[in-house]
């Protein structure tokens, strides 16, 4: 038995899969979470359900809705369960109307029930059923309250409107026959400040200022010292063992131990995130920044992808599949490697501790604004058009779900580990030895002769514009091009080894990091949602930019150093 979850999106379809199959999908309060189908086997009967991203009507929408369109039409479902927001049933219920013309057997879900209760909302759900001619419950996924229905469903024979017009009509006749709501259902008294025309610009600088205030400067640096004592107390444990080695003391577990030791700014951040998204905030910041994001060619809807590019960019290339468009999608794209992702952080505040020392978060903040400032300078001058006018669902605020929070987060930090397992450490180890051996594989004398360095040597010409004469700068940056993180290894291996940056060499450093090319995963999934083509252009089009934009930067320290003296 073939099964479709199939609703609006932000319907909590995902958080119902979640129940029913025991799966962990990704949830999020706002539209667009799933972009996908999601397979899964029912606990108790094991028959297959699929969760269908979320869809509006049969026509229009990105491409995210154009799969849910082809999922109905192609997998056979032997049941539709049609899931609605409680608290928006004449929304839902014009989605509902399109399914019944399908003419297949189906069932209809009021998911939130417990929230529309809260605010008020009386659904009666039998005399709903009886005007579909389809069965209705009420159902909360969030809480598991009426999941026991029927996995049965009827074919029913109501005339539906051809209009769109027609079908919205007949779904307010049919919520205000069956439905009761109170005034508790009004806007809430917070977006009227978060979305007010004054201070809500205030409001969301001073919500992701705090984000990374604690990020960097409170949770993240106490956590990380704890991170520290860790990796001092397993190299005590090896010393005298017969892993006591250089290849593992000096090469492995000093570089890597190095970038775990940034491990908690990871969390903290993901963490953060991760309850913005639940709150429901993420979408207001979309409202609020659209006006901005109009300059760079793009809209609101775009911001929520950018905001989450700050976690990860491969999600954040996957959220692009809400927007409309494909050359919507296409712009937002090419925009993402100009926001620093969290796997830039451990090499982020390993320079900023360079500049600012016992201060390294001021040094990442700094290249985290240059990064966003060149990718404003860039989207201003390749902006094609304007943007017009769009619609952008609000969700409810809610008090965040802390099961879904630590749940998100723990997936953030299961993806890094798991590049911590199959890259960064295995690509810590290769340096180690590159920088210990000669082209022929032999003992190297010194760094001077060793494989690294007639890598670096050959390389050389490439970044001496930039104001690099040491051939370690280059192979630093090199070495991030399957995992950002494996910079931080590389750098902590060649600063212990006597590497020297100047502050200027600093800077040029950690900016031309930022706008190379994204990591391979990103560029995979560039790949898989446009093209090959797309993603060669990107690494040609950021490494361009990168280059550049170092050879002025380090000209324009040079000269202002030239100016200062």
């Amino acid at each position: 038995m073939r099964i479709l979850l199939v609703g609006q999106p932000n319907c909590g379809k995902t958080t119902l899969f979640n129940r029913l199959t025991g799966r962990q999908e990704h949830t999020g309060n706002r539209a667009g979470v799933t972009v996908s189908c999601a397979r899964g086997r029912l606990k108790k009967t094991g028959a297959e359900l699929v969760d269908l991203p979320g869809l509006y009507s049969f026509i229009g929408g990105g491409t995210d809705e154009a799969a849910a369109r082809q999922a109905i039409q192609t997998e056979g479902p032997d049941l539709i369960l049609n899931v609605i927001d409680s608290t928006a049933l004449a929304r839902g219920l014009t989605l509902t109307l399109q399914l019944i013309t399908l003419r297949r057997p189906m069932a209809v879900l009021l998911n939130m029930a417990d929230e529309a209760r809260r605010k008020g909302i009386r659904i009666d759900a039998a005399k709903l059923s009886r005007r579909l001619g389809v069965p209705v419950h009420l159902v909360s996924a969030r809480t598991g309250e009426g999941l026991n229905f029927p996995l049965a469903g009827e074919v029913s024979e109501i005339l539906v409107p051809d209009s769109p017009e027609g079908r919205y009509r007949l779904a307010r006749a049919l919520t205000s026959d069956t439905a009761v709501c109170s005034d508790s259902a009004e806007r809430q008294t917070m977006d009227r400040l978060l979305l007010h025309p004054l201070w809500g610009l205030p409001c969301f600088f001073l919500i992701m200022g705090t984000v990374f205030l604690i990020t960097f400067q409170w949770a993240g640096p106490w956590l990380s010292r704890g991170m520290d004592l860790l990796t001092d107390k397993l190299r005590d444990l090896l010393s005298g063992t017969s892993l006591d080695v250089p290849a593992i003391t000096d090469g492995l577990l000093s570089s890597a131990g190095y970038v775990f030791s940034f491990l908690p700014f990871i969390t903290v951040l993901s963490l953060l995130l991760t309850l913005l998204e639940d709150v429901g905030y993420l979408p207001r910041a979309a409202f609020l920044l659209d006006g901005w994001l109009k300059k760079l060619g793009l809209d609101g809807r775009c911001a929520v992808p950018l905001l989450l590019g700050f976690g990860c960019t491969v999600p954040a290339v996957m959220a692009t599949r809400t927007l409309p468009e494909q050359g919507l999608r296409k712009r937002t794209v090419r925009l993402l490697p100009f926001v620093p992702c969290s796997a830039r952080l451990p090499f982020l505040l390993l320079l900023g501790s360079i500049l600012f020392r016992n201060r390294p978060a001021r040094g990442a903040l700094l290249f985290y604004g240059l990064s966003l400032l060149v990718g404003v300078v860039y989207g201003s001058l390749t902006s094609a058009k304007k943007q017009g006018a769009f619609y952008l669902e609000l969700p409810p605020l809610r008090i965040p779900r802390l099961s879904s929070v630590l749940r998100e987060t723990e997936k953030h930090l299961d993806h890094f580990l798991r590049r911590a397992g199959l890259i960064l450490l295995p690509t810590s180890f290769l340096l180690w030895t590159a920088s210990h051996v000669n082209i022929l594989l032999h003992p190297a004398m010194s760094g001077e002769e060793s494989l690294l360095s007639a890598l670096g040597r050959f390389l050389l010409p490439l970044f001496l514009p930039l104001g690099f004469e040491d051939w370690r700068a280059g192979v630093i940056l090199l070495s991030g091009a399957a995992a950002k993180e494996s910079m931080a290894s590389a750098a902590a291996l060649f600063l212990g080894e006597g590497l020297y940056l100047s502050r200027q060499q600093t800077i040029v450093l950690g900016v031309v990091s930022l706008l190379l090319p994204p990591c391979l995963g990103t560029l995979v999934t560039v790949r898989g949602e446009f093209g090959a083509r797309e993603a060669g252009k990107m690494i040609l089009r950021q490494l361009a930019i990168a280059w550049t934009t170092g050879f002025v930067l380090h000209w324009l320290l040079h000269f202002a150093g030239l100016v200062l003296r």
